[in-house]
């Protein structure tokens, strides 16, 4: 299971009715960091709601719902594949630190050290892009081009 905390760059969600539209281009379109209303509407003529991004900002708070939904993956976790994050921030950085507190294995990639590398079973500095392409690789899965 995957648990995306701090939203998607792909995915616009409806703030009225809460449908959710998976695009195959980034979705954010705002200008400042607090806003984010993509400029279209909801699909659904009973709807009509304004569409926005799920991307959380420092300083916003993560959906409750997702991160309830992440604490509850995390509670029966194998691997937990923390990737391009520093580690730093709570609620999401303790999430980790479970996984290996609980006897599954914590795999960290990320650029540079960060507060869980003595907890992690391995940790990778590289970029994660490329950490991806060798793994989709190596399950035989093939990366959409968009």
């Amino acid at each position: 299971m995957m648990s995306e905390l701090h939203g998607n760059t792909n995915l616009e969600v409806c703030e009225e009715c809460g449908q959710e539209y998976m695009r195959d281009t980034r979705v954010r379109t705002a200008q400042t960091t607090k806003e984010h209303r993509t400029g279209r509407k909801c699909d659904n003529s009973l709807c009509n709601g304004h569409l926005k991004d799920t991307i959380i900002n420092f300083g916003e708070n993560l959906n409750p719902n997702i991160l309830d939904l992440g604490m509850q993956n995390n509670a029966c976790a194998d691997l937990c594949l923390a990737m391009g994050s520093s580690l730093r921030v709570t609620p999401a950085a303790d999430l980790p630190l479970e996984t290996a507190r609980n006897g599954g294995s914590l795999v960290i990639c990320n650029l540079q050290k960060t507060p869980l590398d003595n907890a992690a079973t391995l940790c990778i500095y590289a970029k994660c892009d490329d950490i991806m392409e060798m793994l989709m690789k190596k399950l035989d899965y093939q990366i959409p081009s968009w």
